[in-house]
């Protein structure tokens, strides 16, 4: 079987066929047949087949941040605590990474640790401040947190990067509409007798009010 023949079924986005050419490979397979085996699995959303593939990664070829990075991420879409464990593990063999940083940032916000997500997304920004996607997503985090400002700026800075600046600004420099006032609602006897008695002092008005009308009280 030719890797080639794989790696264009992989191109194409045919991973059915690019695993079953896979699986047909004689032998053990090599670092990036293996790296690439245990990708198309996620990519069918077989993440637990993947981890699996990433184990035997780690087993054969050694400590590398790319194979806890992804095991990492197989095991947040299995729910397992320890995918934490796995992209802490990642930074620290790739540290100056900005990627990494920005992994584990979208995994620490999707758990509900938005803070630590933006220091990670903050750190990932310094490290590859080209990034549009990491900006947009620190924005998003900082305004779950009510940071409107600093959001709106990282937007900005996101759409100017990825060149849609001159679409989106004309939303961000006006001010939103103020909403118009309701109609008052056209006031009843019922209503207002309702008004009237709903305490002491009202009653006593009314009260006062009705003996005049039919000449009691001056």
């Amino acid at each position: 079987m030719s890797v080639s023949k794989i790696l264009l079924a992989y191109q194409n986005g045919d991973f059915e066929l690019c695993l079953r050419d896979l699986n047909k490979l004689s032998g053990s397979l090599t670092q990036d047949e293996t790296m690439l085996k245990a990708e198309v699995l996620q990519k069918l959303k077989r993440y637990e087949e993947a981890m699996e593939i990433w184990n035997v990664a780690i087993a054969n070829f050694g400590d590398q941040a790319d194979f806890y990075a992804e095991r990492g991420v197989c095991k947040f879409h299995l729910r397992f605590k320890s995918s934490i464990d796995d992209l802490n593990k990642a930074i620290e063999l790739d540290p100056e990474n900005g990627y990494r940083y920005a992994c584990r940032a979208y995994v620490r916000d999707k758990i509900g640790d938005t803070e630590g997500a933006i220091e990670d997304y903050t750190k990932a920004n310094e490290l590859d401040p080209g990034n549009e996607i990491t900006l947009n997503n620190l924005g998003l985090a900082e305004e779950k947190l009510g940071h409107t400002k600093k959001a709106r700026d990282r937007f900005r800075m996101a759409d100017e990067l990825a060149g849609i600046d001159h679409i989106t600004n004309k939303y961000f420099d006006k001010d939103p509409p103020k909403p118009e006032p309701a109609p008052a609602a056209p006031r009843s006897v019922k209503s207002e007798l309702r008004k009237m008695l709903s305490s002491r002092k009202e009653f006593k008005l009314f009260w006062n009010e009705a003996l005049k009308m039919i000449g009691l009280r001056k």
